[in-house]
């Protein structure tokens, strides 16, 4: 009878998250194709174009590879050495999972944690890794932001709502890279910056839902974690520059992904609108109360693409194609060849294995890239 129990427990267990899953695609494709012609988007369908598509996949597999070898070498800096194809491994499935979130409970770096462990890799390691392969993440998608808007910026056949748009989000980028500079370079204004988002975040959190999300105990962890892995970052400022270009041609080969998105179904897109609607895309996402942003990163990037003169069906079809390809095919080829671990790997989370409390019981919705939500206290 109890093994009956447990069983039909596990079930539930991993049907609540697969269910949000479900019903957030329904929600968000029913809301795209609600505001678009079917019968179009239908005709641009027929058009894909294999040899494209198939180049789409090849560049979607490139950047996860890249991903592994920015975690292999970072993981080399600490002291542990893994063959590349065991960190293509990992990171193709812990990456996949943390793009669709939550499955059976496991968020991205639960099942990081999990795959290292099984190379004798310790958590703190892996945490350190992870938060500096975020650090670089993030600090090569401000560039590319600041590139993109920047290029709308010098288009004259914009509408001045365009150009203020884009000088405000140029604006409050290069605000960011200013904190973000100051936090590295200076510990005591690292400090200072850490201490303002830890309250103000907590003040939002307890005007809206009545507690706070960061205790003290996992915000003194998460300074020591980030002076840790700012101080390796400055020591071997010359050895961060392999990582750092790993990081480069994963996010190129993102964008890759994208574009071949829409040569595929016959349309050129310029490499800054491109830019543009990406960066919106991954922003609006971070942001997201639903699992993978699914439906609010589609609905914003066609939004944006639409309102810069790319027909709306083509954005539709094209950010859908490149949902598949860079975020849906990963991820069922990780369930389907990885199945076992996931169970494994959901058990080590609800048996408490995964050690500090800083790991959330249920990941929080993450970004397709960039802030892994999951990875912080």
């Amino acid at each position: 009878m109890h093994s009956t129990d447990t069983t039909v427990g596990k079930q539930r267990l991993l049907a609540k998250p697969i269910t949000k899953i479900i019903l957030a695609i329904i929600i968000g494709v029913g809301l795209i194709f609600s505001i678009s012609d079917i019968q179009k988007i239908l005709t641009l369908a027929q058009k894909i174009e294999p040899a494209f598509m198939f180049l789409a996949f090849v560049a979607a597999i490139l950047s996860y590879l890249f991903i592994g070898l920015a975690l292999k070498r970072l993981l080399d800096l600490v002291g542990e050495c893994l063959s590349f194809k065991e960190m293509f491994v990992i990171s193709w499935v812990s990456t996949s999972v943390n793009y669709l979130v939550s499955t059976g409970g496991v968020g991205g770096l639960t099942m990081r944690i999990f795959l290292l462990r099984k190379k004798k890799i310790s958590f703190s390691e892996t945490f350190l890794v992870s938060f500096i392969h975020n650090l670089l993440l993030n600090g090569v998608l401000i560039g590319f932001v600041i590139f993109g808007f920047g290029h709308l910026l010098t288009n004259n056949g914009l509408r001045l709502y365009h150009h203020l748009t884009s000088g405000a989000v140029l604006a409050i980028t290069l605000t960011l890279s200013f904190l973000a500079a100051g936090s590295v370079i200076n510990k005591a204004f690292r400090e200072r910056f850490i201490d303002f988002f830890y309250k103000l975040i907590n003040r939002i959190s307890f005007r809206f839902t009545g507690r706070v999300i960061f205790k003290k105990g996992s915000l003194e962890e998460f300074k020591e974690e980030f002076h840790q892995g700012i101080s390796l970052m400055l020591e071997r400022k010359r050895e961060m520059i392999l990582p750092l270009f790993y990081v480069f041609l994963d996010w190129l080969c993102c964008l890759l992904t994208l574009y071949l998105s829409f040569i595929t179904i016959g349309y050129r897109i310029s490499p800054g609108i491109l830019l543009v609607g990406f960066a919106v895309g991954i922003f609006v996402s971070i942001i997201s109360f639903i699992p993978g942003a699914i439906g609010i990163m589609e609905g914003s990037m066609a939004a944006i693409y639409y309102s810069l003169a790319v027909p709306l069906e083509v954005s539709i079809v094209a950010v859908l194609l490149y949902r598949i390809v860079y975020y849906v095919f990963p991820f069922v080829t990780s369930i389907l060849l990885y199945r076992p671990l996931f169970r494994e790997a959901k058990a080590m989370k609800v048996s408490g294995v995964t050690h500090r409390s800083a790991i959330p019981a249920e990941s929080s919705p993450s970004g397709p890239k960039g802030i892994d939500q999951s990875e912080f206290p």
